[in-house]
């Protein structure tokens, strides 16, 4: 029997529970409803009702205690796993995809649902799945050496949307220094047989004292499916467009799950921070050479946010091996990998050889030679 929550309803749509599942039902013909990034709302595509979501735009940091706190156990949302590639994606109720978005093979639908940390925010699509596409196949078309086959098997089925998870922390740190840096000079010199010799040499001196530094949003990917380099050549999201993490912007989308946990990011963000620091610390002192350097960085306070980045996918196979292009969901810009045609490469090698083989000819018939 399907319960209906009042305390859940919206003008025109409606959460309904049917046992553990849940999606926004339309209140005009009861159908399923989506998130439709171009009209920011939830769209019915039965009977065209729309209907707007109430964002939240007040995102804000948690203290690293409340990391057990917040589960995202929420009611409606279900997991599912590529056996695969490993993969796990959180998805609304009956809104279960069967193929993965990272490598298009088939989903298995999980017993129980991710029991990870719950997002604090999301950046929500702006684009639409055509959107993404088009960018996909601009980009294509610039991979002169890329079969044509490849690319006419790139279309709206095989692109699809990925809520993509990373960690973001804050810190205040005071750190505590001491080491042997140095700075370069050249002296010159004349030899028995008066040649002159200019050598260089280093004037080290020590160093010691205490820095506070002030961190803000330092990114760590929480994802194995998309590679640092990769997720950074998307760069930037639009920070204007955070809003605190609501299942209504899911509909429709994955909502990719974690796999690196915020403890090992926090580590990672920790190397990142001290790595700055020392930059910091050898830049102050204008030094060249670093005999030794020793830090003990402390945390005054740390905080941290679970973020959802948008992120259109493609995953195509091609003789047996799989590309990806990503796409970024608000902004357009893409990376990824295609193939290369040996014929495409084989026919410009010849042209080019030919167009040498051609001017040399003439460089002989008018005599360069």
């Amino acid at each position: 029997m399907k319960k209906r929550d009042a305390a859940l309803a919206f003008d025109g749509a409606e959460r309904i529970s049917e046992g553990d599942a849940e999606a926004f039902k339309c209140a005009g013909c009861g159908a399923n409803m989506r998130y439709e990034p171009s009209a920011q709302k939830l769209v019915c595509d039965h009977c065209g009702s729309e209907v707007d979501i109430a964002a939240d735009t007040n995102v804000t940091e948690r203290d690293f205690s409340e990391l057990e706190e917040h589960r995202w156990a929420e009611a409606g949302l279900k997991t599912v796993r590529c056996d695969n590639c490993g993969a796990t994606e959180t998805v609304k109720g009956d809104e279960i995809a069967t193929v993965c978005p990272f490598c298009s093979s088939p989903l298995v639908l999980e017993e129980h649902c991710f029991d990870g940390v719950k997002p604090d925010s999301l950046i929500p699509f702006s684009l639409d799945r055509q959107k993404g596409l088009e960018a996909c196949k601009k980009w294509l078309k610039k991979r002169f050496f890329a079969p044509s086959k490849f690319k006419k098997n790139i279309n709206v089925n095989t692109i699809r949307g990925v809520y993509y998870p990373v960690w973001t922390f804050d810190s205040t740190t005071d750190t505590v220094y001491a080491g042997r840096l140095g700075k370069t000079y050249t002296t010159t010199r004349r030899d028995s047989k008066g040649n002159t010799h200019t050598e260089v040499k280093v004037r080290y001196f020590n160093v010691s004292g205490t820095r506070r530094n002030y961190f803000d949003d330092v990114t760590v990917n929480g994802g194995a499916f998309v590679s640092d380099k990769n997720l950074s050549k998307l760069q930037p999201f639009p920070q204007n467009r955070y809003v605190v993490y609501s299942s209504e912007f899911l509909a429709g989308f994955f909502a990719n799950n974690y796999t690196v946990d915020p403890y090992t990011a926090f580590k990672t963000a920790e190397d990142r921070m001290r790595e700055t620091i020392r930059r910091q610390i050898i830049a102050s002192y204008n030094a060249d050479v670093v005999d030794y350097l020793n830090m003990s960085m402390n945390h005054v306070g740390k905080s941290f946010k679970y973020m959802l980045m948008p992120v259109y996918i493609t995953a195509t196979k091609y003789r047996d091996k799989l590309y990806n292009q990503y796409v970024n969901g608000c902004t357009g810009k893409i990376t990824g990998s295609a193939p290369v045609s040996p014929l495409k490469v084989s026919v410009v090698s010849l042209l080019g050889a030919a167009v040498i083989a051609g001017v040399v000819l003439l460089l002989k018939f008018f005599g360069a030679f």
